[in-house]
């Protein structure tokens, strides 16, 4: 059993709380943290294969059971746990967990769905263990107080609506939150909580390669070496250790959250500064204003994005939000010659943004050439923390799947565009003796 002492278990201590919480051993210290931690949230990241889920829904077995040794158990608990379908409650939480943590002479009833999937499992000690699923949406997490909740994996349907829903059942009752996952779509919510962690939450990393036979795990090492072959480099972070990474198919797989998204401060005043814009109705409409330092790093320090405004409410808003800094040049899309007209008439002079063939390609390769690490372990292009969009675009740019083009798809790129409005045709090399326009 779960101890820090090594204690003989009689068979009927065995039998009430079956073999598998008799016999659990941890894969590593992260994980036997986890289930020591008495935070209100945990959130346990791990790998593929990584022994997350069997951790997290261990953990649910134990304290429903009334076998935690670490979290006491109140009278009565309703524990909810969820994943993304019914189908995976039934194929993963019930079959490959629950059913075989839970024996079967402590389960007094189940409630079953039309599935064929566990909506309710009663336990003999009053405890109720309820299964949902993500994809009901955020109308199905609404409803009475729980004592505890267990999420596996990524939520695909409104995360935050449901992630708030979930906060508010555990209110009443002072409960508490697990949720493991390997995170291998972006959400930016998430990876800007886990990037300023509140004191209320607490974070476990659990990695493949500590489930290696050879490290006293479960898988061959024949199998997890072929495993991570098999992967495309943007994704071995999130694979391997459960970390928010570069996406399959990303244009910019160097970008990295923990690297490239720093906290803000006060540009100088002696630094250059440029905005890049990128017209939009439907599409987002997107201003970025960029600050270059004396040893030509560039930082993005401010950013404006919306959609179904017409133009004068975004001058206005350009304008408010730039006061009374001076610009070395704005930076337009040439596409859109009335929306330029706009601006200047507005007092907003601007320069056409050089798309000339290929220009899509090289400017993305020069953003590439920014976002790499310099030898003093700091790129040349970094993003200011409220930049929300910008970031965001960042990591879930890319190119098509399965098609041989090296064309990314058009969209999540507004804030990209304009960045590479700038820097491209500040930056690519231009016949001697030619002056760029400033504005």
């Amino acid at each position: 059993m779960l101890t820090e002492q090594e204690n003989i278990l009689s068979l009927s201590e065995i039998h009430k709380i079956g073999e598998h919480i008799a016999l659990w051993r941890p894969l590593s210290t992260e994980q036997r943290e986890y289930h020591a931690s008495q935070a209100i949230l945990r959130w346990l990241m791990g790998g593929n294969q990584s022994g997350k889920s069997y951790a997290n829904m261990l953990d649910l077995a134990m304290v429903a059971l009334g076998v935690h040794p670490y979290r006491k158990t109140p009278k009565n608990a309703l524990y909810w746990a969820a994943t993304e379908s019914w189908e995976m409650v039934r194929d993963i939480l019930w079959e490959q967990y629950l059913d075989k943590f839970i024996p079967k002479n402590r389960i007094v009833h189940i409630d079953w769905g039309s599935g064929k999937e566990p909506r309710k499992i009663h336990i003999d000690n009053g405890n109720i263990i309820q299964l949902k699923a993500f994809n009901q949406k955020r109308v199905s997490f609404q409803g009475r107080a729980i004592d505890g909740f267990y999420g596996d994996e990524q939520c695909l349907h409104d995360f935050m609506g449901i992630f708030q829903e979930v906060q508010a059942r555990l209110l009443k009752k002072e409960g508490f939150l697990s949720w493991s996952m390997t995170p291998i779509i972006p959400q930016m919510e998430f990876e800007e909580r886990i990037a300023e962690l509140p004191e209320t939450d607490a974070i476990f990393y659990l990695d493949l390669n500590d489930n290696r036979i050879s490290r006293g795990g479960y898988i061959s090492d024949e199998r997890i070496d072929a495993k991570i072959a098999d992967w495309a480099d943007e994704v071995l972070l999130t694979r391997v250790e459960g970390k928010f990474s570069s996406y399959l198919g990303a244009v910019f797989k160097t970008f990295n959250r923990s690297i490239h998204v720093i906290d803000p401060f006060e540009i100088p005043e002696d630094w250059e500064k440029y905005r890049g814009i990128d017209f939009g109705y439907s599409a987002p409409f997107a201003c970025i204003w960029l600050a270059k330092d004396g040893d030509d790093n560039w930082y993005v320090y401010r950013e404006y994005y919306k959609n179904r405004t017409g133009i004068q409410d975004h001058i206005r808003a350009i304008k408010q939000l730039s006061g009374d800094e001076k610009y070395r040049s704005t930076v337009a899309d040439p596409e859109d010659p009335e929306g330029r007209a706009d601006l200047r008439k507005a007092g907003i002079l601007n320069i056409a943004a050089d798309k000339g063939a290929g220009s899509v390609n090289r400017g993305i390769e020069l953003m590439q050439s920014k976002l790499k690490i310099k030898q003093n372990g700091k790129p040349s292009l970094s993003i200011l923390r409220p930049c929300r969009n910008t970031s965001k675009e960042f990591s879930v740019y890319r190119y098509p799947d399965n098609e041989r083009t090296d064309h990314p798809v058009k969209e999540n790129d507004h804030c990209l565009d304009a960045i590479r409005y700038v820097l491209y045709t500040m930056l690519k090399p231009r016949k001697k003796g030619r002056v760029l326009f400033t504005a």
